[in-house]
C-alpha cells in the first residue's frame, strides 16, 4: 500500500467545509458569467433567518450570494416547496410577500431598496402573506 506524501502519482487535495450547497451555487454562477471561480476566503457571507408564515422551521440564507431580488425570491420558492413567494412591485399577484428587518428594527418590503444597500442591512427575513404585508408597501 502507498503512503502519503510519496512520489506514487496521487495529488492530495485540500477539503473546505462550509455550508451545503454555497461552493457549489457559487461555482455554477462564476460558469454562468465566464469568470473562474473565487476562493471562498475572500468572499462575503451574510446569513441571516427566514421565517415563513404557517411553516414551524426556520431557514438560514446567505443573501450574499445571490446577484438580486430574483435569484433570492426563486431560492426561497424551492426552499420553502411553494412556487407563490414574489415581490410586491405591482407586476403580479403573489400569495407570499417577502419583508425583512433592516439594522433600525424596521420592517420593510423586500425590494424598495438597491440589491446593495439590502445584502448589507437585511438581519432577518420572514415570508408571510401579502395582504398582511400591504401596509408595509412604498406605493400601497
Amino acid at each position: 500500500m502507498a503512503g502519503y506524501g510519496g512520489n506514487d502519482g496521487v495529488d492530495l487535495t485540500e477539503l473546505t467545509l462550509g455550508p451545503p450547497g454555497v461552493s457549489a451555487r457559487k461555482a455554477r454562477r462564476a460558469r454562468k458569467n465566464g469568470q473562474p471561480p473565487s476562493s471562498s476566503a475572500s468572499s462575503t457571507q451574510a446569513f441571516v433567518k427566514v421565517s415563513m408564515d404557517g411553516t414551524p422551521y426556520l431557514r438560514k440564507v446567505d443573501v450574499a450570494a445571490y446577484d438580486d431580488y430574483g435569484e433570492l425570491v426563486e431560492a426561497l420558492n424551492e426552499m420553502f416547496c411553494c412556487c407563490s413567494i414574489g415581490l410586491m412591485d405591482g407586476y403580479g399577484e403573489w400569495e407570499h410577500a417577502v419583508v425583512y428587518e433592516d439594522g433600525d428594527g424596521d420592517w420593510m418590503l423586500v425590494g424598495d431598496v438597491p440589491w446593495e444597500m439590502f445584502v448589507s442591512s437585511c438581519k432577518r427575513m420572514r415570508v408571510m402573506r401579502s395582504c398582511e404585508a400591504r401596509g408595509l408597501s412604498s406605493n400601497a
